[in-house]
């Protein structure tokens, strides 16, 4: 997606599409829609998009999607954020049917209301869709030869086919009435069902409905259809059989077996599960894995991963409650759900048996971010980024690795007890709302009795981490911050032998640029932070 402003002007449509690069003598293109905007609209709430969708046998698509936006402030025209595709037309009518006219650029669409609503009040209107493919909208094939369709919205194409408020701070109700060729099945958001065809039907094949009763933000709604096996899998109602790959048959029988233990683990310590199903889906997805509500795309390759995927698995699991559940209002606080899950993830594998250790997982987490260069260089709220996906991209190693990082520095700060409680707090106070990183200080603080700020501040806001250089000295050791900036304030375990050949280690408090830790004559083998708690650099 270009970032460059192509259009100065931009034409008055009469419900239809100027294309790209379009200029005419029509009014300027207001500042909204000059360049794509990721942050949403103050003025207005998306309530609700009620989709119509056809899958083509031919290939392409075409339907229809009812919105109703809510003034949030007086509001005379409503912002939808778009992707222009030269093979996607859109148009839009009044909820009669009128022709709409809309002022649009490469990036957005203005519609206007007729009138100035006022605080509470809603407006309902229309858009017919027609194309081909999408950037989030995929028909191609899988390793096997067959082909399947599905949308992939992560992070922020959901514009490219469905100009909406592309925002994750606006969650809205979604409902979807898909009709898909024959021979196929399908899943998406929400309760879903398959609807008994007409007369009228027969040329689409099935037709399915789907919708979600929490809200959701345009970036998590979902929908997909192939020609998938069912797989069921026991020990919760809510489960719907998985939908796989006929030839991964036998593979994914062994990986599709924990997710009942991890609901009830995740429910008992967090609180209720949100939705009203839950299924993973593989999909030809270029992603690991996608936390789409009650509906995980896996990669076509899930099972061949190593471990048979289920570390993948538990980590979109986990995604469920962070990042879903709740989310976050703006793309800087990411980690509040990839970081969570980097962290819940691993932590529920362990707890349920069969996975690696929860510490073998953040020394390798803690290895990658050492690694990345760029990240280290970035804070992990960074707001600079040009676009969604650099969060997921040049600085990801800050938004999954690091930010796991901070939850299990801020599990040693505090103690399992606050640590736990403050995050259940956090979640149930929460539910279905998109928060920043200050939602989680305040529920921290509150669990602990503790002032965090400056915890926070340090591991979130700044670049980098602590750099030690540990020098042995007769019977002590000098531990010296050696990192361009601030000093940091953590604390630092050291494990040694003393001169009898018994271990002992002790917990320091390091707030200085210099500390002496007195080990005795004699002593030997040291080693810092041997239980992994301490992301640092050497």
């Amino acid at each position: 997606m270009s970032f460059l402003f192509s259009a100065c002007l931009a034409l008055v449509l009469a419900g239809q599409d100027p294309g790209p690069g379009f200029l005419s003598q029509g009014p300027p293109v207001p500042p909204q829609l000059a360049q794509p905007n990721y942050r949403g609209y103050a003025a207005q709430d998306a309530e609700s998009y009620v989709i119509e969708m056809t899958v083509l046998n031919s290939g392409g698509y075409q339907g229809n999607v009812a919105y109703r936006f809510r003034a949030l402030a007086p509001l005379d025209h409503i912002y939808l954020d778009r992707a222009l595709s030269p093979k996607w037309q859109t148009s839009f009518q009044s909820s009669s049917g009128t022709p709409l006219q809309v002022v649009a650029s490469d990036y957005g669409v203005m519609v206007p209301v007729g009138r100035t609503l006022q605080v509470g009040e809603t407006f309902e209107f229309r858009a017919t869709f027609a194309g081909e493919e999408a950037s989030g909208l995929h028909r191609q094939r899988n390793q096997h030869g067959e082909t399947f369709f599905f949308s992939d919205h992560f992070s922020s194409q959901a514009r490219s086919w469905l100009p909406c408020e592309d925002s994750n701070s606006d969650r809205a109700s979604f409902e979807i009435t898909l009709s898909v060729p024959a021979g196929w099945d399908a899943i998406g958001s929400g309760a879903w069902q398959e609807l008994a065809k007409s007369a009228d039907d027969a040329s689409h094949g099935r037709i399915f409905h789907g919708k979600t009763a929490s809200d959701i933000p345009p970036s998590l709604f979902a929908f997909t259809a192939g020609p998938y096996l069912r797989m069921p899998e026991d020990g919760d109602a809510r489960f719907v059989p998985h939908f796989i790959f006929p030839q991964d048959k036998t593979k994914a029988s062994q990986s599709l077996q924990y997710h009942a233990e991890w609901m009830e683990i995740m429910e008992r310590t967090f609180g209720p599960y949100q939705y009203a199903k839950f299924t993973t889906i593989q999909i030809p997805t270029q992603w690991g894995g996608v936390e789409y509500p009650g509906n995980v795309w896996l990669s076509q390759r899930i099972f061949d991963y190593e471990g048979g995927g289920v570390s993948t698995m538990a980590h979109e699991f986990a995604h469920m409650w962070f990042g879903d559940a709740i989310g976050y209002a703006q793309w800087e606080d990411a980690w509040l759900s990839e970081g969570f899950a980097s962290y819940f993830g691993p932590w529920l594998h362990e707890q349920a048996g069969g996975g690696p250790s929860l510490n073998s997982e953040m020394i390798g987490n803690r290895l990658r971010w050492r690694n990345a260069t760029r990240a280290r260089k970035l804070p992990v709220i960074w707001k600079d980024y040009k676009k969604p996906n650099d969060l997921f991209g040049s600085a990801s190693a800050n938004t999954y690795q690091k930010g796991s990082w901070v939850l299990h520095m801020l599990r040693q700060e505090i103690g399992d007890a606050a640590f736990f409680k403050g995050i259940a707090a956090f979640y149930q106070a929460n539910l279905g709302q998109a928060v920043a990183t200050q939602q989680l200080l305040d529920a921290m603080q509150v669990a602990s009795g503790e002032d965090l700020g400056w915890f926070f501040e340090q591991w979130l806001e700044r670049p980098g981490a602590p750099r030690l250089l540990v020098e042995e000295q007769p019977g002590s050791l000098l531990i010296r911050q050696t990192q361009d900036g601030a000093l940091y304030r953590f604390k630092l375990r050291v494990a040694w032998v003393n001169a009898d050949g018994k271990a002992e280690e002790q917990v320091v408090a390091i707030t200085s640029a210099a500390t002496v830790l007195a080990m005795g004559a004699g002593s030997h083998d040291w080693k810092l932070d041997p239980q992994a708690e301490l992301l640092f650099v050497e």
